[in-house]
């Protein structure tokens, strides 16, 4: 009976102390999952804590050049400083020129606006004496008719012989120098109030009236009842005047401009007298008047051509020089 006790005892000890010993075991595992679990964190955390320390390093050392940097550009700031003076002065002159270079641009508007008023007042003024020529002309014809009676028309008859053998003096002479006008003088008159837009503008619009004149028969005037013969005698004295013009237009520089102005005048004169024995045919004072308008105008654009060119040849001999 106590041999049983005993035993059931020492059972009882004996299962006590597995279940002891498994819950050791069960223990120490989870300590040792735990542990490595520590293990494995601090491995990470010291990693990572090295890492900081490298970035850590890296901005320090950055931070030490941008120290530097600041230092140096304090160094500057307060060596500039002493030129603070001379920018204030380039700020000022840049914001004078900009206020001038706008009064400039300010002025060249007002300046083209007045230039197009005064070349108006220019043609009106220009119109108004015309017409007042031409009513001058015709009261000091009729004055002259009224005084003169049957003696005028002698008068008139010597003044064209005097102006054909002038035109012919001219044509023997080839046109000598006492009746040539100073080219250069006569284009620089020419020149004044106008620019090369202008002058070619002015061109065209001649030639249009010129155009304009021949196709409304308003070149020449004869006195033939006939149609058939009026119309021949006109286109015959116009073709030839027109030819002597083209000619002289293709001939003309600005070198010869008066020389043609006094050969296309005495052709003029020599071509009425010659006219007279076709009906007196004879060509208009006013396509005259378009005529040579036409070379002076042609020969004004040929010198402002070439001072352009001239122009722009200085410039690029400046720029060669230069660079």
């Amino acid at each position: 009976m106590l041999y049983s006790y005993m035993l059931y005892i020492l059972g009882a000890i004996i299962i006590v102390l597995v279940v002891i010993i498994f819950w050791q075991s069960q223990r120490r595992r989870e300590l040792s999952a735990s542990i490595q679990s520590l293990q494995s964190n601090l491995d990470r955390t010291r990693s990572n804590l090295a890492s900081d320390e490298l970035e850590s390093n890296e901005l320090e050392h950055q931070l030490t050049v941008l120290r530097i940097e600041i230092g140096s550009l304090k160094g500057r700031l307060e060596t500039l400083q002493h030129y603070q003076h001379i920018l204030d002065v380039e700020q000022y002159v840049l914001e004078r020129r900009q206020q001038v270079e706008m009064f400039v641009e300010m002025i060249k508007s007002e300046a083209e606006n007045t230039r197009e008023q005064c070349k108006q007042q220019v043609e009106k003024v220009r119109d108004f004496l015309a017409e007042h020529e031409q009513k001058t002309k015709a009261k000091t014809l009729k004055t002259a008719q009224d005084q003169l009676g049957a003696f005028y028309h002698l008068v008139e008859e010597r003044q064209q012989f005097e102006q054909i053998m002038t035109a012919l003096y001219h044509k023997i002479e080839n046109h000598t120098p006492a009746f040539q006008l100073p080219a250069q003088q006569l284009l620089d008159d020419l020149i004044e109030g106008y620019g090369y837009s202008d002058a070619a503008q002015h061109l065209l619009q001649v030639r249009h009236k010129i155009q304009d004149a021949v196709k409304n028969q308003e070149v020449a005037h004869c006195a033939f009842v006939d149609e058939q013969r009026r119309l021949a005698a006109v286109t015959l004295l116009t073709q030839a005047f027109n030819s002597k013009a083209d000619l002289y237009l293709a001939q003309l520089t600005e070198y010869n401009l008066a020389e043609s102005l006094q050969a296309l005048q005495d052709d003029f004169t020599l071509i009425n007298h010659y006219g007279a024995a076709f009906g007196h045919t004879q060509i208009q004072d006013s396509y005259l008047a378009l005529r040579l308008e036409e070379l002076k105008f042609a020969a004004l654009l040929e010198s402002l051509k070439s001072s352009d060119l001239q122009f722009q040849a200085d410039i690029l001999v400046e720029d060669r020089v230069l660079h």
